[in-house]
């Protein structure tokens, strides 16, 4: 009796000694916080050469991966750090997380001063994001768009640029993707997808697409992006061009069909769905005499 005593005593020691580590982890992984690294996201765009503006993203990365972080102040300084004179504008993140913030007509003159400019932005700690700080350098820069169409094809040829010492000096060895503007994005004019720029600057394509279909002029929308270049940042120019198909679009709205209006419905199911009342409406009639026949005859008997 006393060894079985003994023996569950020493068992009972034994399996408390290895569940004890367990325990020690599960109370140490209960108290440990989950990590959050706020990320600030700060991109200079230029389109079509002309005013300039920001976009900025928000987002959180955790272990579980990257979510969107909203509605997040954020306020932005051209060229001189926390200055109110240079403040371009504090700016709050959309429910996805993102916003955009132009250059006010008060910076113009700093603006057109420097060939170069650097952004500030900082966005404010809180409950859902920590204070961050993200700047950006960026060079002024154009980009021209030129087509050309002879006998033996059609071409583009875009010039990059970029501004030093007040004079345009060419940018080589960008790529540059050229394209036609669409619903689902941008679509290649050649086989490549990108095109780098020669040692003048320019980047060329032949324009391979035919029977595109284009507006009802048949006019199709050319598109040459520098995409976030670490110099420049993003810039876009577009251009027209008659070099797609004649669109003529047709609507049937004014049409007999099934999906139109009650008085443009097909004759066929108007006529149908006339006969279904008219005979309804006989049934009910004819029962209806029929009624008053039988009242009629049951007061003659009587």
């Amino acid at each position: 009796m006393k060894k079985k005593i003994l023996y569950s005593f020493c068992s009972f020691g034994l399996l408390s000694l290895l569940a004890l580590p367990l325990v020690s982890w599960g109370q140490a992984d209960s108290t440990k916080k989950p990590t959050r690294e706020s990320l600030l996201y700060l991109k200079y765009h230029v389109k079509d050469n002309k005013v300039p503006y920001l976009a900025v993203q928000t987002k959180n990365k955790t272990a579980e991966g990257f979510s969107i972080a909203p509605n997040i102040p954020v306020s932005i300084y051209l060229d001189s750090d926390q200055s109110k004179q240079a403040l371009i504008g504090e700016i709050v993140t959309d429910e996805k997380g993102n916003a955009i913030a132009t250059i006010p007509p008060s910076l113009a003159a700093v603006w057109d001063h420097h060939a170069g400019h650097t952004f500030y932005a900082h966005a404010e700690a809180s409950s859902n994001f920590d204070a961050v700080s993200k700047d950006v350098a960026i060079k002024l820069a154009r980009l021209q768009l030129d087509t050309a169409s002879t006998a033996e094809g059609k071409s583009v040829t875009v010039t990059l640029e970029k501004n030093e010492g007040g004079s345009w000096v060419p940018m080589p060895e960008v790529d540059v993707k050229i394209g036609i503007k669409r619903y689902g994005g941008i679509l290649n004019v050649a086989d490549d997808d990108t095109h780098a720029t020669d040692s003048t600057g320019k980047a060329h394509a032949e324009f391979l697409k035919t029977n595109l279909p284009g507006d009802n002029d048949g006019n199709l929308q050319l598109v040459a992006l520098v995409d976030d270049n670490e110099e420049v940042g993003t810039l876009e120019s577009s251009t027209f061009v008659p070099w797609g198909v004649a669109h003529q679009f047709k609507t049937d709205f004014g049409k007999r069909s099934l999906w139109s209006t009650p008085r443009n419905a097909p004759i066929w199911l108007t006529l149908m769905a006339w006969a279904c009342v008219i005979g309804v409406w006989s049934v009910i009639i004819y029962l209806f005499t029929r009624i008053l026949l039988i009242r009629k005859l049951g007061r003659a008997e009587n």
